[in-house]
């Protein structure tokens, strides 16, 4: 076994995993320049109703990382705006499920469709064919590894 080779694997494992950690975030960076007609916030919280499906406000908090009253008050105004609607927990008599409305899918959408459109313009300007070609397997690479991370971490 050369001691050598494998610590040099390990470090380019780790220089990998940098490079990987400050490309995503500069991609995510660059795509939330793309202005949304929502809100700040409501886009995050409308895009874990859609993925999850109904949710408390505890439970959108905690995704979030805001107190409780910040995303009741968020959630209020989401309500007054026509994006979410309220249930009663059929768990919890003492909570409420938070859903999107039509309106929410509608708007979520859109402005998805002009990510995607802004996405897909920069993708074709910018790489050569070849770079395209392995850009296609990226989305499949980067979810298997946000899988593994997810379960080192325990979720």
């Amino acid at each position: 076994m050369d001691v050598d080779s494998d610590n040099a694997d390990d470090a380019t494992g780790l220089d990998l995993a940098e490079e990987l950690r400050r490309a995503v975030g500069n991609f995510v960076r660059a795509v939330r320049l793309v202005p949304d007609s929502l809100p700040p916030g409501y886009g995050e919280v409308l895009g874990a109703l859609d993925r999850d499906g109904p949710q408390s406000v505890a439970s959108l908090a905690r995704q979030r990382g805001v107190r409780h009253q910040s995303m009741r008050i968020m959630v209020r105004d989401m309500a007054a705006d026509g994006l979410v609607s309220r249930a009663p927990d059929p768990d919890d008599a003492r909570s409420a499920l938070i859903s999107m409305t039509s309106r929410a899918h509608a708007v979520l959408e859109r402005d998805r469709a002009r990510r995607r459109t802004i996405v897909a313009a920069a993708s074709d300007t910018a790489l050569t064919p070849r770079q395209r070609r392995v850009l296609d397997q990226i989305p499949e690479i980067l979810d298997a590894v946000a899988d593994s991370v997810r379960v080192s971490a325990g979720r």
